[in-house]
């Protein structure tokens, strides 16, 4: 956790299979945050880096 005045933030570690359990029970609403979207979007990246056989596919069928 970053206490320095200006700059307060937190960093999180998660397992792969952490991401996976998350992402099964999170899935943003359309009038969502930026920032739970922006979350949303690390997992799925995430995902799709650790185990892209497993990750679900690309909005429009795109291959990373």
């Amino acid at each position: 956790m970053n206490r320095i005045p200006g700059s307060e933030r937190i960093h999180v570690e998660i397992a792969l299979h952490e991401i996976a359990d998350l992402l099964d029970d999170f899935t943003p609403a359309p009038d969502a945050f930026e920032a739970t979207k922006t979350l949303h979007q690390i997992l799925t990246d995430a995902y799709r880096v650790f185990s892209p056989e497993l990750a679900p596919p690309l909005e429009g069928g795109e291959v990373t």
